[in-house]
């Protein structure tokens, strides 16, 4: 298992369905990467855009910065993993309205490995797929993810590791 470097948490105010990582030198140019149909993230340099599910407004979303893949991947609504090239600098979390810093500074350029896996709140649901043809509500997978859902509609966990670190 990898030793954890560093980790923050941002609250953002999620529009059209638009959050993802972008290092901060890259966040005038966040678009929508193209991506095989019906994969949730979305990468391409220096970003990783994800996919939320519908209806969701206000997200938690803590950035995890590990020496190699953690361990276990935990019981979430969903996850998935992708590979993108960021340069050396900080990582932010990025909605259409603004970008946050999260307080994790990569030491040098490379390719990483990301992990998003998010819980949905039931209090706030229900939720749906945002791809065409797929019908029915979203699973919560909140048990455990409790405090990270307090006051929000999804809690999204991105960890973030180097390739050939």
């Amino acid at each position: 298992m990898g030793r954890l470097l560093a980790a923050g948490t941002v609250e953002v105010l999620v529009e059209n369905g638009t959050l993802g990582l972008v290092e901060r030198a890259r966040e005038g140019d966040v678009h929508y990467p193209d991506t095989t149909a019906g994969r949730w993230l979305r990468p391409a340099e220096g970003m990783v855009h994800a996919h939320c599910p519908s209806n969701v407004i206000d997200a938690r979303v803590r950035v995890e910065l590990w020496e190699r893949e953690p361990d276990g991947k935990g019981v979430w609504s969903h996850t998935e993993e992708t590979e993108a090239f960021f340069p050396a600098g900080e990582l932010c979390v990025y909605t259409l309205g603004e970008t946050l810093p999260a307080g994790i500074g990569l030491a040098s350029p490379g390719w990483y490995r990301v992990r998003m896996s998010w819980a949905l709140n039931p209090e706030t649901g229900p939720f749906y797929s945002p791809f065409k043809g797929q019908r029915g509500a979203l699973e919560y997978a909140a048990a455990g993810h409790e405090a990270g859902l307090e006051g929000v509609d999804q809690y999204c966990l991105a960890q973030v590791w180097n390739l050939f670190g």
